[in-house]
């Protein structure tokens, strides 16, 4: 098991960028993540890849971490990706409401959450 409460994964070949997370991150955690996804990102052509995210083991989050959580999707926005792919489980449809309300007020429009 990783010792970050992300994973992230760059595939030329699938032009995919593939994510996923874990529980909540601590200030620490978040500022590791966006060094990772800068370094990471940085070298692609972001217009033709998905970012698909595995959001089955994220947990709700409270307001400082939607601050968090809204900040990565203004980030994803600015990376330029072709389409954002979030994936949750069956049971998180408060999670579900809440992806998709910070993915809106962030201005992230190419988003499909999908129910695994």
């Amino acid at each position: 098991m990783s010792q970050h409460p992300y994973n992230i994964e760059v595939n030329q070949a699938m032009k995919t960028v593939h994510m996923a997370v874990n529980g909540v991150f601590s200030q620490e955690e978040y500022d590791s993540f966006v060094r990772d996804y800068v370094a990471k990102t940085s070298s692609i052509q972001a217009s033709v890849f998905t970012l698909t995210v595995d959001c089955t083991q994220m947990e709700l989050l409270g307001p400082e971490e939607v601050e968090k959580l809204k900040g990565s999707f203004v980030r994803y926005k600015e990376t330029g990706f072709a389409k954002v792919v979030f994936h949750i489980s069956l049971q998180q449809t408060i999670i579900k409401m809440q992806l998709g309300r910070v993915a809106r007020e962030a201005g992230l429009n190419n988003v499909d959450i999908v129910v695994k």
